[in-house]
């Protein structure tokens, strides 16, 4: 697999990203949006880098994903197939469209073990914003550990699915039920006690 992109088709993932930023952020994280894709378009990717981080920081996918491609390239930072999966997965969690992709370039060239420090390090990020009242982190944990783990980890999918149905987030029903097919009924009824202490030790 050729995985080295020529500058235009960069050019290109990035500044076809734009309108995604512009729907969901406001007009400075916007401008700041541009100007990253400008610097860019001017081969300036440490200035891109640095743009695209602090836009990445803040949850905004588009960015999340352009800079997953500047640490996978090597582009204004170096080399860093680590930090390609955190923003590419970050990215997918999101929603951005064109990051399942990446996620799967990558992990095709990295080992079990890198995948598995990201993931944990999802986690733990992710935790820290649940258990804070972030509804939204409940299901990104439930896919975090159903589908990044070299191994699905029905367990945990299951509690933060089941975390995520209860505070009503959008797509979580269907995500449950999917895991649900892969847990015995013994074990269902164990996971059920585990996900409702789970549940009450979240800030509301």
């Amino acid at each position: 697999m050729n995985k080295i992109l020529p500058l235009s088709l960069i050019c290109l993932l990035l500044s076809c990203s734009l309108a995604s930023s512009e729907e969901h952020k406001s007009l400075i994280s916007a401008e700041m949006f541009s100007n990253a894709v400008a610097a860019v378009e001017q081969k300036d990717f440490v200035e891109a880098v640095r743009l695209f981080s602090v836009l990445a920081e803040e949850g905004e996918p588009a960015s999340q994903y352009n800079l997953s491609l500047l640490h996978y390239k090597g582009l204004g930072t170096p080399e860093n197939y680590k930090s390609a999966l955190y923003w590419a997965w970050s990215s997918s969690l999101d929603g951005y469209e064109k990051a399942p992709a990446l996620v799967e370039d990558i992990r095709e060239n990295v080992t079990d073990k890198l995948i598995t420090e990201v993931a944990d390090s999802t986690i733990e990020n992710l935790t820290t914003k649940a258990m804070s009242g972030n509804d939204e982190a409940s299901i990104k944990l439930g896919k975090t550990y159903y589908s990044l783990f070299i191994e699905p980890d029905i367990k945990n999918a299951y509690i933060w699915f089941v975390i995520a149905q209860a505070l009503s987030v959008e797509g979580s029903d269907e995500l449950l039920a999917e895991v649900k097919k892969e847990i015995e009924t013994p074990d269902l009824l164990l996971f059920q006690t585990d996900a409702t202490a789970t549940f009450s030790e979240i800030k509301k």
